[in-house]
């Protein structure tokens, strides 16, 4: 039976949330994620969402009954996590103060903050067809590795939840592509450029906050940048 610590009243302030679903990653990404959080932004609570506790870790149970990346539209439930909050994919490494991120949610809280694709930009888009164009639902996907949102009854993030229907499932390709149809372009707002980067396609640049989507992941790299800063 998997077992949770009593559950913490909940503060009003800035939350860290991550999503640990199956054994796609182990506990180590965990720990290492709350830690560069703990060196690089302001005093928050750390919250791991996942079915198998980590150790040492203030872990909540699943949300919903959606799997893998699914599983980040339950995070959109009204009244689930009050005050302002931050969620980061595990595949992450954080180098430099993420601080510009929190002052950018107090610009426009009733928004969702998140990235442009690296794949496929909604800003530049590209023309696609096919079985691509399906699986996108439009010209472009936001890229949801790194969304800050307000928890407040006017946040307009929670037409996420209220939008989803589980058939989406079989036609979009992920979460991304379901919250880019349900809020773009109206009730999302882009971070600030040059705080993020894509190791893929970035030239393995160090940028305050580097994404590791797809291969390869941060373990499977020697860069000294990573080793310092993935700990």
């Amino acid at each position: 039976m998997v077992v949770y610590p009593p559950a913490k009243k909940r503060p009003q302030g800035l939350r860290v949330i991550c999503v640990k679903w199956g054994d796609k990653y182990p506990s180590d990404y965990v720990y290492k994620l709350q830690n560069m959080c703990a060196r690089h932004l302001p005093a928050h609570e750390f919250i791991c969402i996942t079915e198998t506790p980590v150790e040492g870790v203030s872990c909540n149970p699943l949300l919903c009954d959606l799997p893998g990346w699914w599983q980040k539209l339950g995070l959109f439930q009204p009244g689930l996590f009050p005050g302002n909050n931050i969620y980061l994919d595990l595949d992450v490494v954080i180098t430099s103060s993420l601080s510009a991120f929190v002052g950018a949610l107090a610009t426009d809280p009733t928004k969702l903050w998140t990235l442009d694709d690296f794949s496929y930009s909604l800003r530049s888009p590209k023309s696609v067809s096919g079985e691509t164009a399906r699986q996108l639902g439009g010209a472009g996907t936001i890229n949801s590795s790194v969304m800050l949102w307000q928890g407040s009854p006017e946040s307009e993030v929670y037409q996420i939840w209220e939008d989803f229907n589980p058939e989406v499932m079989d036609v979009l390709h992920g979460d991304q592509n379901f919250i880019t149809q349900s809020l773009y372009p109206y009730s999302i707002k882009f971070l600030p450029d040059g705080y993020v980067q894509s190791y893929k396609y970035g030239g393995r640049k160090q940028a305050p906050l580097v994404v590791f989507h797809g291969e390869p992941k941060p373990h499977q790299v020697g860069d000294d940048w990573v080793k310092q800063h993935w700990v």
